[in-house]
């Protein structure tokens, strides 16, 4: 069971570099860090990211790609919600990996229905599935993906098939 750690400020990643004995298997990266609503914690919440993916076995344009999305959406998040906290989640699994930052709390009782965000700004119904991320459904060259939940929670993200080709 896992325990809680307090800090009084956020924290600072400077020059951070990993040698071959400290990288995690990139199939094996989990990570969801939270932080309070303050002045620069969208910068904690992306050197966190840049931290753990340039830790774990991937190849560094995919990290730093992964790195600067983790970026903006934290920068989003922070200037389009009003929630007292945020998370960056970084997930992988045997498909690929997907950054994200949300300011959804998980809550007991499962997980949210996440709904796309057209161009528009409205929420797209269409072929929403329960149980399924939409996320973690889409071709690599879509970018970051805008989602809500129907109670209203925004989620920014993306998510890269381990078979990504380079530059992408």
């Amino acid at each position: 069971m896992g325990r809680t750690v307090s800090m009084r400020g956020l924290p600072r990643i400077e020059d951070h570099s990993t040698t071959p004995a400290t990288r995690i298997p990139a199939q094996h990266v989990t990570l969801s860090f939270e932080t309070l609503r303050l002045p620069g914690s969208q910068a904690a919440l992306a050197d966190v990211a840049t931290t753990a993916l340039s830790a774990a076995a991937l190849p560094a344009w995919l990290a730093r790609k992964l790195s600067e999305a983790a970026r903006v959406s934290a920068q989003f998040i922070y200037g389009h919600s009003h929630a007292p906290r945020y998370r960056l989640l970084i997930v992988s699994d045997g498909n690929g990996i997907t950054v994200a930052v949300t300011d959804y709390e998980d809550l007991p009782g499962g997980r949210p229905a996440w709904l796309d965000v057209t161009r528009a700004n409205t929420l797209q119904h269409d072929g929403i599935q329960p149980g399924i991320d939409p996320l973690t459904r889409h071709t690599p060259d879509d970018g970051l993906r805008l989602h809500r939940t129907p109670d209203g929670h925004i989620r920014l993200g993306c998510h890269a098939p381990w078979n990504t080709p380079a530059g992408t």
